[in-house]
């Protein structure tokens, strides 16, 4: 079963990465990590930059899919990337751990989302990922462009904290009334 994870991290951020070494571990998570890309002036054109150089990796390695995440991923509960692995569906080309924004159909689908905290992305969408606008947010970018199904309950979530994206300190909480989450 795939279960490696790549997970994008900025090396400045030593504060995430103590996190995100538990996480790994209450998950029992072998992973790899890439380090991330900052942009002075357009921090969402780093982020892009760091999410598809794990696509083109997957797609230079003829991978027929990989699990990325971010560096501020908090999983919902134990076991939550198991249920994750296990619901995986058989047709996608984004698999999401969980979204911020979008509404969720009946079947899991959404058009449009934001939350690139974990994912799995099918070899048949690395293309259209890699094609995106650098300038804008990635995962709005996507938007319409694929079929995404959710993780619904969700299992992944961000941390709260300190955007590097958004220079100063987030929380998403109130994104997630309504929501639900693995428990």
């Amino acid at each position: 079963m795939l279960s490696h994870l790549h997970i994008i991290h900025l090396p400045h951020r030593a504060d995430r990465l103590a996190v995100l070494l538990g996480e790994l571990a209450g998950q029992n998570i072998s992973a790899c990590i890439w380090p991330g890309i900052l942009h002075e002036t357009n921090p969402k054109k780093g982020i892009a930059a760091a999410h598809k150089q794990i696509v083109a990796f997957a797609k230079k390695e003829n991978l027929t899919e990989i699990i990325i995440a971010e560096d501020d991923i908090h999983f919902t509960a134990p076991f939550a990337f198991d249920h994750f692995l296990k619901r995986k569906p058989s047709e996608f080309d984004l698999y999401l751990g969980g979204i911020y924004h979008g509404n969720i159909n009946s079947d899991n689908t959404v058009n449009d989302f934001a939350g690139l905290m974990l994912y799995i992305i099918h070899e048949n969408f690395y293309n259209t990922f890699l094609s995106v606008n650098e300038n804008m947010d990635i995962d709005r970018e996507l938007a319409e462009r694929g079929k995404f199904i959710v993780c619904n309950p969700f299992v992944a979530i961000q941390h709260n904290g300190y955007s590097d994206n958004k220079k100063k300190d987030i929380n998403y909480d109130e994104c997630l009334k309504g929501r639900l989450l693995f428990r």
